[in-house]
């Protein structure tokens, strides 16, 4: 497939997009990936005796602010590079249905950088210059993600950096912004979070692996296969309960946070699942069945993480508020 131009119709001409089509760019169903981090991470800085609201309200905002861009320039530069077609399922097509241009969706994008860097100037006052280090790196992968020269999505390194960026970044981040130090339980706290967004990523990977590999979008589930992306989502999803246990065996975590397993019985229905989608051959010419149940395992596994990183925020929160340290 050769690249897209910009050149043409569906490029540079659409109707004026009304805001539902920007909404639905923007993807929010995945804007749990932001909100549960900066929950735990403030939670960690709870624990400690710290809480500053509008340190809360302006990380919380601009972290949304950076997952919608990384969703705009998403949307471009796969359209941009020939990475996506009118029938691709983890696009949402607008630029080839002439519903948005190119230049909307880019300009979205900045939009959305724009706004998030306006809530960093606001913390780099609240909290001091340090604080640009995790604006800046948050900034760099959301673009780098689908942008040149590093594609980190194209090159089987996507799921490494979502890790980075929306687990340990953020956490830690939204920790810092409160306390402005090194906190072992913040890391701690963010293995989990990173694991099930982690998880989100792979799952989107696994359903497009047949378009993916047409375009050598080189996602582990390409390079490694089918069976290997269900088996990576059981143990990302998995994972996030043992590391979260470990840590409170060794007092990094609160006892408290064993309440994530109050969601297990999701995560083990979301898991099974995905396990057994594959009623129909892999190369069957429209394997629908099994597209839909990775569809559903998306959906059900961003709704996890949202509820894993309320759970896990509170249970932090309250052990530091009721002063039960064990």
């Amino acid at each position: 497939m050769q690249p897209t131009t910009l050149e043409g119709p569906t490029a540079s001409t659409s109707p004026r997009p009304g805001l539902g089509l920007w909404i639905k760019v923007a993807r929010p169903f995945s804007l749990s990936a932001a909100v549960s981090p900066v929950l735990v991470g403030t939670a960690v800085a709870i624990y400690a005796g710290v809480f500053r609201l509008p340190e809360f309200l302006a990380t919380l905002v601009a972290g949304l602010c950076l997952q919608i861009a990384a969703n705009y320039f998403n949307e471009y530069f796969d359209y941009r590079y020939g990475l996506d077609h009118a029938e691709s399922l983890g696009a949402s097509t607008v630029i080839f249905r002439g519903e948005m241009s190119a230049a909307q969706v880019l300009g979205g994008g900045i939009a959305s950088f724009g706004a998030a860097a306006v809530l960093g100037v606001v913390l780099i006052f609240l909290v001091g210059p340090a604080i640009m280090l995790f604006g800046l790196a948050g900034m760099a992968i959301a673009y780098f993600y689908s942008g040149k020269p590093f594609q980190f999505s194209t090159r089987g390194l996507g799921d490494v950096m979502v890790f980075l960026a929306m687990g340990v970044l953020m956490t830690w981040g939204a920790f810092y912004v409160q306390i402005h130090q090194w906190s072992w339980m913040a890391i701690a706290a963010s293995i989990p979070i990173g694991c099930i967004v982690t998880a989100i990523l792979n799952m989107n990977n696994t359903r497009d692996l047949r378009d993916d590999a047409a375009v050598h979008k080189l996602t582990l589930p390409v390079r490694f296969g089918e069976r290997f992306g269900q088996i990576f989502h059981a143990v990302l999803i998995f994972g996030a309960f043992v590391t979260t246990t470990i840590f409170v065996i060794t007092r990094v975590l609160p006892i408290f946070s064993l309440a994530v397993w109050l969601v297990f019985p999701l995560a083990y229905i979301n898991v099974n699942d995905v396990l057994e989608a594959r009623q129909e051959p892999v190369d069957a010419p429209a394997p629908g069945q099994r597209r839909r149940a990775y569809i559903i395992g998306i959906q059900r596994t961003a709704q996890l993480h949202l509820r894993f990183g309320i759970v896990l925020a509170a249970a932090i929160a309250l052990a530091g508020l009721t002063h039960i340290r064990f």
